[in-house]
């Protein structure tokens, strides 16, 4: 039985922080299995909150100058992770921080320079998971359906409920509406500004707004089929107007865009005809106790029961992805589906990035 010990580093378009998940991956004739040996989440603090949130409308230079700090900061952070829990990876992987996801118009951008990553780390890292997916017509989105097959074979419906619900059901898999980008953006605009709402307790406040409901509800982009996925871009054209521009209470608002996730999350389940199954939920969302009382609710006519994974699992799940999606690179194997994509074939996809002192490929190959 072959053994790989890496890191996963993963920051979603919520802002939350950096996830980090130190794995062991252990692979026997084709199946594989982790376990998570170690894992924090590092927060921003308000300045490189305030940096991300908006780069997306700063100049080129502030870009490209933000992709090698940005590199910088998680470089350091993972050093101070490995050092402070005396670690010993094999590899890295970063999925790095989506700033900019138009695969229709055939690219999409994640900043965390690579190569300063390395210069920190005493091992290859892998980094620029999407452009290649992208380069052969897909979506570069989602990725985690790879290592929910392989990690996670008991179960076939995934949702996650992080910056953006995505939803992963029998190799098919897609961004189905705007979650924690939207419900922490209103929590920050409470009387008393919050991170994010605390079980959901502001949103279980509120009254239900129903022409913001039905504004949501109607926006072209839902009735789209086939592989598709979600960016900022969109979220900020689209979404971020109609809750900012509402008269409704803060809270009000937050109730109601509760009740649109759910009813999005709910109508994409009825389109798959899933029934009678168990639904696996991870992400940052899975901790908003009203927002999962209402999906539940929601779901108990289609016969879906949420599934209940250990509390590190649902919170660092796609860091522990990503670290394999990094292990596949590494063993030059495919590692993102073109079912779920809509890429022309299987990619293996991510860039290598050697640490300053080369690197003998001990316990890889």
């Amino acid at each position: 039985m072959k053994r790989y010990t890496g890191i996963g580093l993963m920051s979603g378009t919520s802002l939350d922080g950096i996830d980090l998940a130190y794995c062991e991956f252990s692979e026997n004739e084709g199946a594989w299995q982790f376990e998570l040996l170690a894992a924090e989440t590092i927060g921003y603090d308000e300045q490189w909150y305030a940096r991300l949130r908006c780069l997306d409308e700063q100049d080129a230079r502030a870009f490209a100058r933000t992709h090698v700090y940005y590199g910088h900061l998680l470089g350091r952070t993972l050093r101070e992770f490995i050092d402070r829990n005396e670690l010993k990876p094999q590899f890295v992987a970063s999925h790095g921080q989506t700033i900019f996801h138009q695969p229709e118009k055939n690219f999409t951008a994640q900043i965390g320079d690579g190569e300063t990553i390395a210069s920190y780390l005493p091992c290859p890292l892998v980094a620029n998971f999407r452009n290649k997916d992208v380069a052969l017509g897909g979506q570069g989105a989602p990725l985690v359906p790879f290592g929910e097959r392989h990690l996670f074979p008991k179960y076939k419906l995934f949702l996650n409920l992080g910056g953006i619900a995505n939803l992963s059901y029998s190799g098919k898999a897609f961004d189905v509406v705007p979650c924690n980008m939207a419900l922490n953006w209103l929590a920050n605009a409470l009387e008393t500004p919050q991170p994010f709402d605390q079980d959901g307790a502001a949103a279980r406040s509120g009254q239900m707004d129903y022409a913001l409901y039905d504004a949501l509800e109607n926006l072209p982009w839902y009735q789209q089929t086939g592989p598709k996925s979600l960016g900022t871009e969109w979220f900020t054209a689209h979404i971020l107007p109609l809750i900012s521009q509402s008269e409704s209470p803060v809270a009000d608002r937050m109730k109601t865009f509760v009740l649109h996730v759910v009813s999005r999350i709910t109508v994409a389940l009825r389109d798959l005809q899933v029934r009678s199954m168990p639904l696996v939920v991870t992400g940052g969302g899975a901790h908003n106790a009203y927002l999962m009382e209402e999906l539940q609710k929601s779901l108990a006519g289609l016969g879906i029961k949420i599934e209940q994974l250990p509390e590190a699992v649902v919170d660092f799940k796609e860091a522990i992805i990503f670290a394999l999606l990094g292990l596949q690179t590494l063993l030059g194997q495919p590692n993102i589906l073109a079912s779920v994509t809509g890429a022309k074939l299987d990619v293996c996809g991510g860039s290598i990035h050697l640490p300053p002192g080369g690197w003998t490929k001990t316990g890889l190959i």
